[in-house]
């Protein structure tokens, strides 16, 4: 597994990648994403060496111009470093008592080698924020294809004050072959996996599935095996996509990004694009899908240009409750609220 691009004969993954990969995702699902990584890798190829006139390419490219040529772009730019701090409170049946108050960071979207402007200040966002460990719900790089040398450069300094567990998934924009890089970090990379986090004999579990919107690498069933019947589950899943599944397996919280939260929004926050399937009511915050809980975050970096409008990136802290809180346990307030924290 390494950091750059090999000629187009060698692309596909060696005998070693794919191995540890079947062993991660499984035959059908790893034979999948090496199948779509390639082909990724060669729309890349050819992009670079000609022009490219599908839609999303067209909007990579003249977006900035127009921003720029409408005499806002510096200020979208700067909107994309102000990164707000969102306290969102969950109260989840069935949580044990040793949870009440724990508290989850959740980052998204880092798009970290195209973001470098929020990189710089999400160190200095999160250092001194609350927390009992980190999720990061994929977009780690901003790339689609290529090297990803300089992405694992970027996150691990930007991830430096984080001195808690931390649990991650893969998006529609990362390469499996970025996993290796980012586990030696200290982030346990989950791919249709499960982790247990145990305190005072309880525990609660932590289900990550691959990328449900591009790769549709997502196998629930694999993520929640072992999983014991009402043990409460926070599912990490870059999209909403696999949202009606997660509800009816039992999943107590489902926590995502993918969106941005449209990034590009007009006045009140309504998205002119949301690069998803799936309903505007999950584009941004919290929603409900049954008894499940959700949370989509805006995420902290930016694609096809860095800018922001009417749409703050933000890092979001999740409390978790008990519906009947602890004896003796002082009480949490139930929020909703977004804080600025660095400089506007």
């Amino acid at each position: 597994m390494d950091g750059f691009v090999r000629s187009a004969p060698e692309r596909t993954l060696g005998l070693d990648e794919g191995a540890w990969l079947v062993s991660r995702l499984g035959p059908e699902y790893a034979s999948r994403r090496a199948r779509l990584e390639l082909a990724g890798e060669a729309k890349g190829a050819r992009r670079e060496t000609k022009a490219d006139l599908s839609f999303w390419a067209l909007l990579d490219k003249y977006i900035a111009g127009l921003l720029k040529a409408a005499g806002i772009l510096d200020r979208g730019q700067a909107n994309a470093a102000r990164i707000q701090v969102t306290r969102n409170t969950v109260e989840i049946p069935g949580l044990p008592d040793a949870f009440h108050g724990y508290t989850l960071l959740h980052i998204t979207d880092l798009h970290a080698d195209i973001s470098l402007r929020a990189m710089r200040v999400l160190p200095d966002v999160i250092r001194t924020l609350p927390y009992d460990a980190c999720v990061i719900t994929g977009d780690f790089r901003g790339r689609t294809y290529g090297p990803f040398a300089r992405t694992l450069d970027v996150v691990r300094d930007a991830i430096v004050p984080v001195t808690t567990p931390m649990f991650g998934v893969l998006g529609n924009h990362d390469t499996a072959r970025i996993v290796p890089g980012l586990e030696a970090m200290g982030i346990r990379m989950l791919m249709n996996e499960n982790e247990p986090i145990e305190r005072d004999g309880s525990r609660l579990w932590i289900a990550g599935v691959d990328d449900p919107h591009h790769y549709r690498t997502d196998d629930l069933g694999r993520a929640l095996t072992g999983i014991p019947d009402g043990e409460s589950t926070i599912l990490l899943a870059h999209s909403t996509d696999g949202l009606m599944a997660a509800a009816a397996g039992g999943v107590s919280l489902m926590l995502s990004g993918h969106t941005h939260g449209g990034q590009i929004c007009l006045p009140g926050s309504i998205p002119v694009l949301t690069s998803s399937r799936m309903p505007r009511r999950l584009a941004k915050g919290r929603w409900r899908q049954g008894a499940m809980h959700g949370y989509t975050a805006r995420g902290v970096g930016t694609s096809a240009v860095d800018a922001r409008f009417n749409c703050p990136p933000e890092v979001v802290l999740h409390t978790l409750l008990c519906q009947s809180p602890p004896r003796g346990t002082p009480p949490v307030i139930p929020v909703n609220a977004t804080v600025r924290v660095c400089p506007s």
